[in-house]
């Protein structure tokens, strides 16, 4: 019984670690971080989050690890995601004056 109550909590530690970069995304870009990404950041949190453990590191050290990797990787996929759409529109706004009126 303890055993759930202790992964319960680490796996709302860990999705509330998760939705902290969204959350500060959304607010740095008044509202355009998509909600569609918000279960994505959350869910890539709790992946991070049980990969330390998994990986090696269970001890007091691995338990704050896993939090700043539960933070991290939803930070770098909204970056990724905010870059790789930045680099979309460019494209197609290159494109559109390529093609000039018609």
């Amino acid at each position: 019984m303890f055993e759930a109550i202790f992964i319960t909590l680490f796996v709302a530690a860990w999705l509330f670690c998760g939705f902290v970069p969204w959350l500060a995304f959304s607010v740095a870009t008044r509202g355009n971080a998509g909600l569609g990404y918000l279960p994505l950041s959350m869910f890539a949190g709790v992946v991070a989050g049980m990969a330390v453990p998994l990986l090696g590191a269970d001890d007091a050290s691995g338990i704050w690890l896993s939090m700043v990797a539960a933070a991290a990787v939803p930070a770098g996929l909204l970056t990724l995601k905010r870059f790789s759409l930045g680099a979309h529109s460019n494209v197609a706004a290159v494109r559109a004056q390529e093609s000039g009126p018609e």
